[in-house]
């Protein structure tokens, strides 16, 4: 296989702010008011510091194995033949990830700016570009990551300066009035928005920092980014719609930006969704590079060439990009995918934690 460069914190937090943003920023507003309500900022907020609680948990499980990623040590922890079950379940759920996400925003672009072209054409495209990213070394990645770091800056103007006219404050109000149990489901359906961070998982040992502390600081510091970008967005909706108008429209921010007036700009919502590209893109080829190094560790030797699975994942999710054309369909595979991310990014490395812990007391005689 081959042998991994080194990044610096900075571009570790490129990527991962990168990989978390995603599609959610579109229609996060939109989920969070169908379960919290006038309480999705406040449930998106909390996500986050749970989103903050999962990479402790992933640094903590990485710190026990600082010179091997994640593919690579789960063999010894659990042995080798359920070692190999799980980077297979990995690998499977991170192609399914970057196919869920392309084929999202595939639907975004039919709907508001492409109405006439062939739906296959833009996942195709979108796919060929991601692809070829993700065949690069880590390294690469972050330095493409670092050059697209300027789009999510840009739409993150946008999104705040389209909220300085015509919001309403009464519209988050009043706090909590329905209680806690909203924002508990809200936190839960908001969880799903900071899923990238488990990029962790390979990049630990590739990551040059001073210490372990230092580690954590840099994800923390990308968490925290990725947490203002999506309460400002849930704000400057909550603050422009009302509950029920929130409810009703599926991607509220595309529609401000659409209404939203500039002299010099005539459709504000299209330079929106052209930035955003680099942004979702830059989530695919994440998923599709961890998708092609979990394939490749199926073996301790190493299994095929990374650009090779790549095209292989590439060729996979378009073809199955046309079974998964109605949005209804891609909305309920895009729940399951949900719990199954909660499971595979919080649930799975807890127990590979435990069981860690429990082999170490048990090499020490304890």
């Amino acid at each position: 296989m081959r042998k991994e460069e080194h990044i610096t914190g900075r571009q570790l937090i490129s990527l991962t702010v990168m990989a978390q943003l995603g599609t959610e920023v579109l229609s996060l507003p939109h989920v969070g008011a169908t379960t919290a309500g006038h309480d999705t900022w406040i449930a998106v907020l909390l996500s986050g510091m749970a989103a903050q609680l999962g990479i402790i948990l992933i640094w903590w499980l990485g710190s026990h194995y600082p010179k091997r990623n994640f593919y690579a040590y789960t063999s010894q922890i659990v042995g080798k033949p359920i070692g190999i079950l799980i980077n297979l379940i990995y690998g499977t759920y991170y192609a399914f990830s970057g196919l869920l996400i392309t084929a999202l925003y595939t639907d975004i672009l039919k709907r508001w700016m492409f109405s006439l072209t062939p739906r296959w054409l833009i996942l195709l495209m979108l796919l060929i570009i991601c692809g070829y990213a993700a065949t690069s070394t880590l390294k690469k990645l972050a330095y493409i990551s670092q050059s697209f770091m300027l789009f999510p800056v840009i739409c993150f103007l946008l999104i705040a300066f389209s909220g300085v006219y015509g919001f309403d404050a009464k519209n988050l109000l009043p706090i909590v009035s329905d209680g806690w149990s909203p924002i508990l489901k809200g936190i839960y359906a908001a969880y799903s928005a900071y899923i990238g961070y488990d990029l962790l998982l390979y990049a630990y040992p590739y990551v040059q920092t001073q210490s372990k502390k230092k580690l954590l600081w840099t994800m923390s510091i990308a968490n925290a980014c990725t947490i203002v970008f999506y309460v400002v967005v849930c704000l400057v909706c909550s603050t422009m719609f009302s509950l029920k108008q929130l409810i009703v429209i599926p991607e509220p921010i595309v529609f401000i930006l659409k209404n939203y007036k500039v002299q010099i700009l005539q459709s504000v919502d299209i330079l929106f969704l052209i930035f955003y590209v680099s942004v979702v893109a830059a989530t695919v080829y994440v998923y599709f590079f961890m998708a092609a190094k979990a394939f490749m560790h199926l073996r301790s030797g190493g299994m095929g060439k990374q650009h090779i699975w790549v095209w292989v994942i590439v060729c996979a999710c378009f073809i199955a990009g046309f079974f998964m054309t109605k949005r209804n369909d891609l909305l309920q595979v895009a729940a399951f995918q949900d719990q199954l991310s909660i499971f595979l990014v919080v649930g799975l490395p807890v127990i590979l934690l435990i069981i860690s812990g429990l082999r170490g007391a048990g090499r020490r005689g304890v």
